[in-house]
């Protein structure tokens, strides 16, 4: 049923190549890797750090429950993608692990910039955020890697958890608060619990551990430290720049120590401890970010104290 579709697809795919020039390809290899994890990572921790710690933590579950579903998605579907022997290896401008349907670029780069274009409730701001969307669905059909339809796919997805985050969000937040911290963290441990239950491999363990380690963090930071972003003294020009500058920088050693230790820590893959010191690692990075930054800007001066 998806072959006509797919052969579609693999000579639209080439067509678009017939474009191809080493300049362009650069470039939409750097656009590519604006959809990647380790920038999303940058970004919300960037965004809880310097500027609304709140929209941060609604922003980062959205994308930690978008990416479970596109990654348990793939391994349901278990979709071929264009540079498969099947199809045509040579469009393959890069490669990809897993099956291809749907596209993660697509649908989680359409679940992040739709929600931070909803923030301010300025209508323009959905003009860049739906050009970089396109753009990086572009991205993955000119490289070779996803079929149009796994794009369209990863579109409608993204689309559909957008709406369940705005339909949601308030009523869930309104249902947690008189349960007050046990509540919060009790919800995130299982909704992380059910995430790894489905199917506990490897890459699926990534979206529940972090899920878990920014819930438990998050919450720990709303009812001890209260950091806020926008507590910088009073500071303005200069001075405020370098507040953030230094939060930030303090925050991304603290990110690139975790992964380097746990790098050298792991085990041979495959075995149920390296799937072990996995999950801790995904689950300490998130609370790092969310509890540890907190407490270490308040320690540094970065941040009045809550």
């Amino acid at each position: 049923m998806m072959e006509p579709l797919l052969l579609w697809g693999l000579g639209l795919i080439k067509s678009v190549q017939t474009i191809a020039n080493p300049p362009l390809t650069f470039f939409i290899k750097v656009i590519t890797q604006l959809g990647a994890v380790p920038v999303y990572v940058i970004l919300l921790s960037l965004i809880f750090w310097c500027v609304d710690e709140k929209k941060s933590f609604r922003l980062s579950m959205a994308v930690m429950i978008s990416g479970w579903i596109n990654l348990a998605l793939k391994f349901l579907l278990d979709q071929p993608r264009p540079f498969w022997a099947a199809y045509d290896p040579a469009v393959g401008l890069i490669h990809e692990r897993f099956g291809g349907l749907p596209s993660g670029h697509a649908q989680t780069s359409l679940v992040m910039w739709i929600i931070v274009a909803s923030w301010g409730g300025r209508k323009w701001r959905y003009i860049p955020a739906a050009a970089l969307i396109l753009l990086i669905g572009f991205s993955r059909i000119y490289l070779g890697v996803h079929f149009p339809t796994d794009v369209f796919a990863g579109w409608l997805i993204g689309g559909l958890i957008c709406a369940a985050y705005f339909f949601l969000v308030p009523r869930i937040e309104t249902t947690l608060k008189p349960g007050g911290l046990r509540a919060k963290l009790m919800v995130s441990a299982a909704i992380s619990f059910l995430m790894i239950l489905y199917r506990p491999v490897d890459d699926l363990l990534m979206p529940g551990a972090a899920l878990l380690g920014i819930g438990a963090g998050y919450s720990l930071n709303v009812h001890f430290l209260k950091f806020r972003a926008a507590a910088l003294f009073g500071r303005r020009g200069t001075a405020k720049w370098l507040t953030l500058l230094g939060r930030f920088a303090l925050g991304l050693a603290g990110i690139l120590f975790i992964t380097f230790v746990f790098s050298r820590l792991l085990p041979g893959s495959g075995s149920g401890l390296y799937r072990i010191f996995l999950f801790l690692r995904y689950a300490l990075l998130g609370l790092w970010v969310y509890t540890g930054t907190p407490w270490l800007f308040q320690r540094a001066g970065l941040v009045e104290r809550g």
